[in-house]
């Protein structure tokens, strides 16, 4: 009922009338597109936050579990030795556990190029170039 009647409203305009409201349609159209855009992108966020929050929570109880797994370790190995020399071997185990996996992420970071994309970088110079005219 009421596009019926804007529509007989918008039939009573005369042209240039109608050709003033366009930019002011347009601007609306364009302040509806960023609200929607804002209200999609923070309903993004809010899942990410949550699924990082319950991420951290499982490496949290993740690292719990390893905590107990050592102190098995430690209790396990008291059976053969002495309660002080299983939990120094445990903690020795542990540590030379710490350095294998520190020297492993030292190499990847060293083979790893630089955070700067290049190829993207020069994939706009390339269209830029063009739209010159220059190729």
């Amino acid at each position: 009922m009421a596009s019926s009647s804007a529509r007989q409203s918008a039939k009573k305009k005369p042209f240039l009338s109608l050709l003033t409201d366009v930019p002011h349609l347009v601007v609306q159209l364009v302040r509806a597109e960023i609200e929607l855009l804002k209200a999609e992108i923070a309903a993004k966020l809010k899942a990410a936050g949550i699924g990082i929050g319950l991420f951290a929570i499982s490496v949290s109880l993740v690292i719990f579990a390893l905590l107990l797994l050592v102190f098995a370790a430690v209790f396990a190995l008291a059976l053969v030795v002495p309660l002080w020399a299983a939990a120094l071997i445990s903690a020795g185990a542990v540590l030379v556990l710490a350095v294998v996996v520190a020297g492993a992420g030292a190499a990847v970071i060293s083979r790893a190029k630089s955070p700067k994309p290049s190829e993207t970088i020069e994939s706009i110079r390339e269209d830029i170039s063009v739209l010159r005219g220059q190729q």
